[in-house]
C-alpha cells in the first residue's frame, strides 16, 4: 500500500478534472490517474482538436468570402503539417494548464490503467508496474470508446476511427464516413473543406438523429450544396480492399452502389469504457452505462460516478457539471444533481446548436405548440456577414411557455447560451421578445424568432 488520499479520480477528462480542482479548492487530497493524457478524450482527440480544424476548415469559407468583398487573396490551399502542428499545439497548450492548476492545487496525479480491486482501493498499474493506493471515496469518470461495427476491421489504414481522423497525415481523395451523428459530420465537413471528396451514409431517416428534424432537414441541403454526399435510411453492406483502397457496397432505398475509397471513418457511436470497475459489483444498464442516484452515488455508496459513463448526452458539459456537483457533494454539501437544460452544439459549416425539446418531442408530451422562425438572411448583421444560411426555431406551447430553441447558422455555439439561460430560468418565449437585444447583431435573430411566435416580427412576414 503505497499512499493514500480522501478522494481518487479515474479519468482526467472533462468530468475528472474539475472535479479533482473542485475537491482540493475544499480541501480534499486527491488522486487522479488517467490511463494516456490530462485532458482526457475531449481536450486530445475530441471537442478540442476537432473544432480546431472545424476553425481552419472555415478559412476557405472567409477565403471566397473575402475575394466577393474585393480582397485579392492567392488560393494556394493547405500545407497537412502546419495545420497538424498548429492543432497540437492548441492541446498542448491546454494540456499544460491542466498541469498547472493540479501542481497549484496541490493535486496528484498518476499516469495508468486503474482498476478499483475495493470499495476503497485502486490498483494502477503503468509501464508493467502495480501499485495500489487508497481512499475514502473513489469517482469514476473513465468516459467512453469508439463503438466498433460488426464487419469493419480496423487498421489504421483503410478503415479508422474518429481519433485517427483528427491526425490528418495525408488527405484522402475519397473518404467515406459511416454514421452522420455529430463527429461524422464535423469530420466530414473538415475533410471536405480541405480538399477530399466526402460521402456519408447515415442508417437513420435524417442526419444528426435526435435533433430538430427540421433544421436536419435544412443542414442536409447546405451540406450536399457544399459537395458532401449524403445517403440516409441507408447502410454499407460490406467493403473489400483492393490494392491501397477500399470498395464499400452501399445500399440506399433506391439503389445498390459500389464505390471505391481511400478510407473508410467508422463513427456510428461510442460505448462506456468499464475496465476500471470490472472487479467490484456496480450497478450498470443494458448498455453497459453506470447506474447512479441524484447524487451521483453507484450502487455502493462511497464510489461516485459522472460524465459519459453514466450515459447520454455525451457532452463534455455535463461532464463538467456533473463533476463540480460531485465534488461538492462528496465535499459535505447537501446538494443533488439537478435537471437543468443542456445544450448541444453540432460544429458543422454553418453550425447547429440546440436546447430544450425539439418539435417532435414537444408534442410526444402533449404540448400544443405553437412555433416562432426567423432566417438569417433577413439579418442585417448576417447580411453584413455573408451569413446568410440557417435560420432561429423557437418551440413554445399555447401559453407561450418556452420549450425549445433551435439555432442553425453562424455562431450558433454562442449564440444558444441566452437560450439555455432562458430555458433555465422558466422564462417565457413573451420575456425573450421583450428584451433589448444590441443592433446591428446576430441576437436580433432570436428575439424576431420570439417576436414571430406571437407573429409580430417587423423584418419579415409573419406566417
Amino acid at each position: 500500500m503505497n499512499d493514500t488520499y480522501d478522494v481518487i479520480v479515474i479519468g482526467a477528462g472533462p468530468g475528472g478534472y474539475p472535479c479533482a480542482i473542485r475537491l482540493a479548492q475544499l480541501g480534499k487530497k486527491v488522486l487522479v490517474v488517467e490511463s494516456k493524457y490530462l485532458g482526457g478524450l475531449c481536450l486530445n482527440w475530441g471537442c478540442i482538436p476537432t473544432k480546431a480544424l472545424s476553425y481552419a476548415a472555415e478559412m476557405t469559407d472567409n477565403f471566397k468570402k473575402a475575394k466577393r468583398l474585393g480582397f485579392t487573396i492567392p488560393d494556394e490551399g493547405c500545407n497537412i503539417n502546419t495545420l497538424r502542428s498548429w492543432k497540437e499545439g492548441v492541446v498542448k497548450r491546454l494540456r499544460a494548464g491542466i498541469e498547472y492548476l493540479f501542481k497549484e492545487h496541490g493535486i496528484h496525479w498518476k499516469q495508468g490503467s486503474a482498476r478499483i480491486s475495493s470499495e476503497h482501493e485502486v490498483e494502477i498499474e503503468h509501464d508493467g508496474k502495480k501499485e495500489v493506493c487508497r481512499a475514502d471515496t473513489i469517482v469514476i469518470a473513465t468516459g467512453t470508446e469508439v463503438t466498433p461495427l460488426p464487419g469493419f476491421t480496423f487498421d489504421g489504414h483503410h478503415v479508422i476511427d474518429t481519433d485517427e481522423a483528427l491526425e490528418i497525415q495525408e488527405l484522402p481523395k475519397n473518404f467515406l464516413i459511416i454514421g452522420a451523428g455529430v463527429s461524422g459530420l464535423e469530420i466530414a465537413v473538415i475533410y471536405s473543406r480541405l480538399g477530399s471528396t466526402v460521402t456519408v451514409v447515415e442508417i437513420m431517416d435524417q442526419i444528426l438523429p435526435g435533433m430538430e428534424h427540421e433544421m436536419c432537414e435544412h443542414l442536409d441541403k447546405i451540406l450536399k450544396k457544399s459537395g458532401i454526399e449524403i445517403y440516409v435510411d441507408s447502410r454499407v453492406t460490406g467493403y473489400i480492399r483492393k490494392e491501397s483502397k477500399v470498395e464499400a457496397a452501399i445500399k440506399t432505398p433506391d439503389t445498390q452502389l459500389q464505390r471505391t475509397f481511400d478510407k473508410i471513418l467508422i463513427a456510428v457511436g461510442r460505448r462506456p469504457i468499464n475496465n476500471a470497475f470490472i472487479d467490484i459489483d456496480i450497478t450498470t444498464d443494458k448498455k453497459g452505462y453506470i447506474i447512479i442516484d441524484d447524487t451521483l452515488r453507484t450502487s455502493i455508496k462511497n464510489i461516485f460516478a459522472i460524465g459519459d459513463v453514466v450515459g447520454p448526452p455525451l457532452l463534455a458539459h455535463k461532464a463538467t457539471r456533473q463533476g463540480i456537483v460531485c465534488a461538492e457533494i462528496i465535499s459535505g454539501a447537501a446538494r443533488k444533481l439537478q435537471s437543468q437544460p443542456i445544450p448541444s452544439c453540432v460544429f458543422t459549416i454553418p453550425p447547429l446548436s440546440s436546447v430544450g425539446f425539439t418539435e417532435k418531442e414537444a408534442v410526444a408530451q402533449g404540448y400544443n405548440v405553437n412555433i416562432g422562425r426567423f432566417p438569417y438572411r433577413a439579418s442585417g448583421k448576417a447580411l453584413a456577414m455573408a451569413e446568410t444560411e440557417g435560420f432561429v426555431k423557437i418551440i413554445g406551447d399555447e401559453k407561450g411557455r418556452l420549450l425549445g430553441i433551435h439555432i442553425l447558422g453562424a455562431e450558433s455555439p454562442s449564440l444558444i447560451g441566452e437560450a439555455v439561460l432562458a430555458l433555465d430560468k422558466g422564462l417565457l418565449v413573451e420575456d425573450v421578445a421583450n428584451v433589448i437585444h444590441p443592433h446591428p447583431t446576430l441576437t436580433e435573430i432570436i428575439h424576431e424568432a420570439a417576436e414571430n411566435f406571437y407573429k409580430k416580427a417587423t423584418h419579415i412576414v409573419n406566417k
